[in-house]
């Protein structure tokens, strides 16, 4: 089986790649999704979130305080640390789990998209690194259209992260997505036919 690491910065269409895959029918394993389960009220990731930053950080309601949470993070690196360390931890796990059952059912391929792949080092382990990428112009103006943050919010978003320019020392292919959305759905079938030959569609 070929794994295939979907990554992308803020606003870049990683989305829309992820999307498209998942309608050729390859699976597909969404670590943001992940990441939320396994804070989830009741979970065991919870629990030791919890444990390393104190009961305030729930809600009445015993789920976690995310704005509470990142209100902390932002100033306290070392509890943005304990904390990604807890979920990173969980989420592989259920990385490797999907995986293997994927393997288990003969799929020829399968994709991880993970917002964080290269940042966390699994770009190391998969077989092709993909890229999203678009212009920091065109970053800023979707992403201030989608989300409302201002353009400097939206501007420190972009500089806490890895720079598009050292990604694409990791990546083994680069989805330019600043054109249309014809031309970004044109180079995803066009490099799936080069990675696993034409067909690999709803057989994948």
């Amino acid at each position: 089986m070929i794994t295939i690491g979907l990554t992308g910065g803020i606003a870049s269409g990683k989305s829309t790649v992820s999307a498209e895959l998942r309608r050729l029918g390859l699976p597909i394993f969404d670590a943001d999704a992940e990441a939320k389960l396994a804070v989830a009220k009741g979970s065991e990731g919870l629990a030791q979130v919890i444990d390393a930053l104190g009961s305030e950080y729930l809600t009445d309601e015993g789920e976690l305080n995310r704005a509470k949470v990142a209100e902390r993070v932002f100033h306290d690196k070392e509890a943005l640390k304990t904390i990604e360390a807890i979920i990173h931890k969980i989420v592989w796990a259920r990385a490797e789990q999907f995986m293997q059952e994927n393997r288990s059912a003969e799929k020829r391929l399968a994709v991880l998209d993970v917002p964080l792949l290269i940042e966390c080092g699994w770009h190391k382990l998969v077989d092709s690194v993909w890229l999203v990428a678009v212009s920091r112009k065109q970053q800023i103006e979707r992403a201030m259209l989608r989300s409302g943050m201002t353009a400097d919010e939206v501007e420190a978003r972009i500089a806490a992260q890895m720079s598009l320019a050292e990604k694409k020392k990791y990546a083994d292919i680069v989805l330019d997505n600043s054109g249309t959305l014809e031309e970004t759905l044109a180079a995803v079938h066009k490099e799936l036919a080069q990675l696993a030959g034409d067909g690999c569609g709803e057989k994948a």
